[in-house]
C-alpha cells in the first residue's frame, strides 16, 4: 500500500495531487492500493480513496494503523519537523517527498519535477531524483501520437486559477482583437467558473473547456499561454511553443529552467505583453524555439 499525504482545493489548486498520484503510480507492483490522505480536499478531483484529516497527529494514527509501504508527500505544509517525527515513529516505512525550492528534509527520498534541479544542493546522504522527463499519464503519451492540423491558443492557468489568471489574460486579449480562437481550460474546482461562462457567451472567440484532456488540447493548439510549473514540463513533451506567466514563488526554478530554454517568462505585472508577444510570433509562424 502507498499513502499520499496531499491537499488540494480551489484554494491550493490541483497540481500537487495530479504530480503525487501520477508518480505513485509508476511505481505501482502488483496492483498494491493507493490512498489518499488530505486535511483539504474536494473528493471529486480524483478516483483514488481519501482518508480526511484534521491534523498531522491524525495522520501519524492512520500510518500506524494501515502500515503502509511508502508514503509521498506533495505538501509545503509538511514541515522538516513532521518528517523527523515521521522517521521516528516509522523508520521502516519509506518517505518519499517532492520538493521544488531546496528545502531542508528528513526523508529516505526526493523528488525534483525540474530537468534542471542541483543535485549539489541537496545534503549527500539523502537520495534525490531529479526527473528529466516529465511526469505524463497515458492520455499525453496517446495524444503525442496522433496528428492534428494545430489551430488556436490553449489557456490554462491550473484547475483552479484562485487568481483569476484566466479572466484576466482573456481581457487583455479582447482589447486587441487577435482574431484567433481561444480555448481556455480548466476544471469543476474553479470558483470563477460563473464569470468565465459569462464571458465566453459574450465572446464567441474564446470556447470554454472544463474538466476536457489537456493533452488533447496541446495536440490540437498552435500556441499556449500557462504556467512555468508541471504543465510547462508537459507542453514541452507535446511540443507546443508557449510563453509562461509566473505567478507563485515555488515556480521560479521552472521559470529558470525555462529561460535558459529560450522560452518567454512573464511577472504578473507583465501581462499586458501577451498580445504583443503572439502578434509577434504569429508572424514568424508559431514554432518551437531550438535552445540554447
Amino acid at each position: 500500500m502507498t499513502l499520499i499525504r496531499v491537499d488540494f482545493s480551489s484554494d491550493i489548486g490541483l497540481g500537487h495531487l495530479k504530480r503525487a498520484t501520477l508518480f505513485s503510480e509508476k511505481l505501482k507492483l502488483n496492483n498494491e492500493k493507493i490512498v489518499i490522505i488530505c486535511k483539504e480536499c474536494e473528493q471529486k478531483q480524483t478516483d483514488f480513496p481519501i482518508i480526511q484529516i484534521k491534523d498531522e497527529n491524525e495522520f501519524f494514527e492512520i500510518v500506524k494503523k494501515l502500515h503502509p509501504d511508502k508514503v509521498i508527500v506533495d505538501n509545503y505544509d509538511f514541515t522538516y519537523e513532521e518528517e523527523k517525527k515521521f522517521k521516528n515513529l516509522f523508520p521502516d516505512i519509506k518517505l518519499i517527498c517532492f520538493d521544488d525550492t531546496y528545502k531542508k528534509h528528513c526523508c529516505d527520498e526526493i523528488i525534483n519535477v525540474n530537468p534542471a534541479a542541483k543535485r549539489e544542493k541537496y545534503p549527500k546522504n539523502v537520495k534525490v531524483t531529479i526527473l528529466k522527463k516529465p511526469l505524463v499519464g497515458e492520455n499525453f503519451k496517446k495524444a503525442k501520437k496522433r496528428h492534428f492540423k494545430r489551430k488556436g491558443i490553449f489557456i490554462s492557468f491550473g484547475g483552479t486559477d484562485a487568481k483569476e489568471m484566466s479572466l484576466k489574460v482573456l481581457n487583455i486579449l479582447k482589447k486587441h482583437k487577435l482574431k484567433t480562437p481561444i480555448h481556455l481550460y480548466t476544471t469543476s474546482a474553479n470558483k470563477n467558473l460563473k464569470k468565465i461562462k459569462k464571458f465566453c457567451f459574450l465572446n464567441r472567440w474564446c470556447h470554454l473547456h472544463i474538466d476536457e484532456d489537456v493533452a488533447l488540447a496541446m495536440a490540437k493548439n498552435e500556441f499556449g499561454i500557462i504556467t512555468p510549473s508541471t504543465i510547462a514540463l508537459e507542453a514541452m513533451y507535446m511540443k507546443l511553443p508557449f510563453i509562461s506567466v509566473q505567478i507563485a514563488d515555488n515556480q521560479k526554478e521552472i521559470a529558470k529552467y525555462l529561460k535558459q530554454k529560450r522560452i518567454k517568462v512573464l511577472s504578473e505585472r507583465e501581462i499586458q505583453k501577451i498580445p504583443r508577444f503572439i502578434f509577434r510570433r504569429k508572424k514568424r509562424g508559431f514554432r518551437v524555439e531550438k535552445s540554447s
